[in-house]
């Protein structure tokens, strides 16, 4: 007995081996060894499934704030880019990124619809017009046989006459088409110094809206300015970025230039400086130091002449070619942009300018549009000949300048989607541009 019972204290202190007999009631290795309960809980919570799924949300998280910051750190991004990776394989990333937010724009419509004017009307605006002083009108009734003709400033002026649109849909938008003075600096029923209207010119996109600009060139004069960086930077020409100060108190208007040099390596020439080498074929516009300008394909419509002209600026090809919407607004490979891939079929941001039969100047921007788009809206708007500048947001803006009794111009946004600030002309602009100032000495 006594033999036995020593033997049982040393089974017992043992430890139970796998399929070992263990008396009833007594617990096993499995049960000494499992968890509490706060501990099991804390194990079934943090799971590599759901430590993957909260990776995926924080970066959806980061990609929905991306999105929603594009407009401003898409400049940055891009540039890090070209800087990295290429000037193609960017160029690849951008389309990528076009054809996703083209399906997010398509989306948004599909199930919250979107404006149907580029333009706001929430408020009424009263701006302020400086009064010219009165012209004194001679009436000259003369005599027959009398050698005699009558004096320049016999007869006033006829206003200006707007451009007969076209329409791009059976189905308009109200004011769609229709040209309006409302809401534009230096303007009145009796006295129009520029005109507005908006157009909807891609049928499988109806958000997307292109607002046109329309200026009585007898009474504007039109400047072009390089930036210090561009065009010219990469050939070590900069240019001054900036709108001179006797100027800034008659502005009527500024918009973006057109590509970055390198980015075509398309023409200008101002401030008697050469930024990019002037090119044949390509669509041009050219001030001329008498005040007027000229537009048209380079070397065929329009060519340099150091004597009369001021200042030139080309991109690309010419998107409506003597009244007709060209043909190459839909070619490939280098036509829009330095690039393989086709960005004429970008669906972005695109801005124009062009210019009626009539002479007068024509200035566009819209959102979601090919260049062919683009084109169709220039058209339809009376272009006789029209040019795309630049593309894509923030880069796109026209801004419009309301005189103020103190002498100053308050700058305010041509179109309110437009994402960047209106007073971004009044600063040193790394990249060209162009504006307007009031200049009646031609209007007769």
């Amino acid at each position: 007995m006594e033999a036995r019972a020593r033997l049982a204290a040393v089974l017992g202190s043992m430890p139970f081996r796998r399929g070992a007999k263990r008396a009833a009631g007594e617990p096993g290795p499995a049960e000494e060894a499992a968890p509490g309960p706060a501990e099991a809980a804390g194990r079934r919570w943090l799971t590599w499934r759901r430590a993957a799924a909260a990776g995926l949300l924080v970066m959806a998280a980061g990609a929905g704030a991306a999105y929603l910051e594009k407009d401003r750190i898409a400049p940055e991004v891009a540039d890090g880019l070209r800087a990295t990776i290429g000037d193609e394989r960017t160029a690849r990333v951008e389309s990528w990124f076009f054809a996703l937010d083209d399906r997010v724009q398509r989306v948004k419509y599909r199930f919250f619809g979107a404006d149907t004017t580029p333009f706001a009307t929430e408020e009424v605006r009263v701006a302020y017009v400086a009064k010219e002083p009165p012209r004194t009108v001679v009436v000259w009734t003369g005599r027959r046989g009398l050698d005699s003709a009558p004096p320049p400033d016999a007869f006033l002026p006829v206003p200006m006459t707007f451009p007969a649109t076209r329409q791009l849909r059976p189905n308009p938008e109200p004011g769609e088409g229709a040209w309006t003075i409302a809401g534009l600096p230096r303007t009145s029923p009796a006295d129009p110094l520029m005109a507005k209207t908006f157009f909807r010119p891609d049928p499988s996109r109806p958000y997307a809206l292109v607002g046109v600009l329309l200026a009585d060139a007898r009474r504007v004069r039109l400047r072009l300015v390089a930036g210090t960086v561009d065009p010219g930077g990469s050939r070590g020409v900069k240019g001054p970025g900036v709108i001179p100060k006797e100027d800034v108190g008659r502005l009527v208007a500024a918009w973006n230039g057109g590509f970055k040099g390198d980015h075509g390596n398309f023409g200008m020439v101002a401030h008697g400086l050469e930024f990019q080498r002037l090119r044949s074929g390509l669509a041009t516009v050219c001030t001329k130091k008498d005040g007027t300008f000229v537009m048209g394909e380079y070397g065929r419509d329009v060519v340099w002449d150091p004597e009369t002209m001021d200042a030139c600026r080309q991109n690309a090809v010419l998107l409506v070619d003597r009244g007709e919407v060209s043909r190459r607004t839909a070619e490939g490979n280098d036509t829009w942009g330095y690039v393989q891939v086709n960005s004429s079929e970008f669906i972005t941001w695109r801005s124009a300018i062009g210019v009626t039969k009539e002479g007068h100047l024509l200035v566009a921007a819209g959102n979601s549009l090919s260049a062919e788009s683009l084109a169709r809206a220039m058209w339809a708007a009376g272009a006789e000949y029209a040019m795309q500048l630049d593309i894509n947001s923030p880069y796109v803006l026209t801004t419009l300048f309301f005189p103020q009794p103190d002498g100053s111009v308050r700058p305010e946004r041509f179109m309110e989607a437009m994402p960047d600030s209106p007073g971004r002309f009044l600063r040193v602009q790394e990249r060209d541009f162009m504006y307007l100032v009031a200049d009646e000495s031609r209007y007769r």
